[in-house]
């Protein structure tokens, strides 16, 4: 089982919105794993593409030609997705997950950085092999299923 007993600060508090978990009374260990790897596979589902607008793909084409348009085009939206899209699908899965565990439910509550890395991930550049994924999510289960938390719920 995770360490969750922290002593609650401004600090701790204003990351809550990335760092959390999820607790159901009466919810058993296997429940809620099929919970949060529905959830994590409905949260993990989507993505967000940025590419390279119209107007800026047409104007590299007319200027440098097809070739030399796509490519700038696709280098320009890769290092774009890397800088921005990143952040932006690790939001969007927390969203996600946030409103599926809601509805099925469960509530959610914060933790300090450190604390939550020793149970969860992000991604945003690629998506986590399936045994860290898969040891992450039973870990989530055991806490979703667990001890009732002593810090207040945050909500959706």
């Amino acid at each position: 089982m995770p360490k969750l007993d922290f002593t609650p600060s401004g600090e701790a508090e204003s990351g809550y919105a990335k760092y959390f978990y999820f607790h159901r009374a009466d919810t058993s260990f296997e429940d809620a794993y099929l919970d949060i790897r529905e959830c994590d596979a409905l949260a993990s589902g989507s993505s967000i593409y940025m590419g390279a607008d119209s107007a800026t793909m047409a104007a590299a084409m007319t200027n440098y030609g097809a070739l030399a348009g796509g490519i700038g085009g696709a280098i320009g939206s890769a290092v774009a997705d890397a800088i921005f899209g990143s952040a932006a699908r690790r939001e969007q899965r927390r969203t996600n997950l946030r409103n599926c565990m809601g509805f099925k439910g469960y509530q959610r509550y914060g933790l300090p950085r450190e604390l939550w890395t020793a149970f969860n991930f992000e991604e945003g550049l690629g998506r986590k092999g399936e045994a860290v994924r898969l040891k992450a999510l039973a870990m989530q289960a055991l806490v979703a299923s667990g001890a009732a938390p002593t810090t207040k719920a945050l909500g959706l």
